[in-house]
């Protein structure tokens, strides 16, 4: 079922690739397979690399500097390595592609409150994050009726 997941996932991302544009942030993408969200948060591994790919729930409205990736009924929180890049402010609902690392730890109280004021919500909160090395974002472009 995983592969088959992975697979679709893949395809739909490649047929939404011919209809819009994409653009990257942070480093290239290597590759690694997709994983699945919801496995990868039933056991997460700190320090394991992995591939999500979803669609983009919340983005911080600050900077851009963090944003929730869905999957499903299951979302997460990443942040971007170093704090060297950000993500558009206005990318919320687009499809998204990312490759980083499991981040398994406490948030103090600080953070969460932070990351609250600037929208996150409760997944802010959670205990695994995303540190992402790269992002690419699809941003469709859709026709206006009565225009080819």
């Amino acid at each position: 079922m995983k592969g088959k997941l992975g697979v679709i996932a893949l395809l739909a991302m490649t047929a939404f690739a011919a209809a819009g544009e994409v653009q990257t942030f942070g480093k290239p993408l290597v590759g690694l397979p997709p994983a699945s969200l919801e496995q990868l948060l039933a056991k997460p591994e700190s320090g394991k690399v992995v591939r999500l790919e979803g669609t983009i729930e919340k983005v911080c409205q600050n900077k851009g500097c963090w944003l929730e990736l869905r999957q499903g009924t299951r979302s997460v929180h990443v942040t971007f390595e170093g704090y060297s890049f950000f993500v558009p402010k206005d990318s919320t609902r687009k499809a998204v592609v990312l490759e980083g690392k499991v981040l398994v730890k406490e948030p103090m109280k600080a953070d969460v409150t932070h990351l609250k004021s600037e929208g996150a919500g409760d997944a802010g909160a959670a205990r695994v994050s995303i540190e992402a090395t790269g992002v690419e974002i699809l941003y469709l472009t859709v026709p206006r009726p009565g225009r080819p």
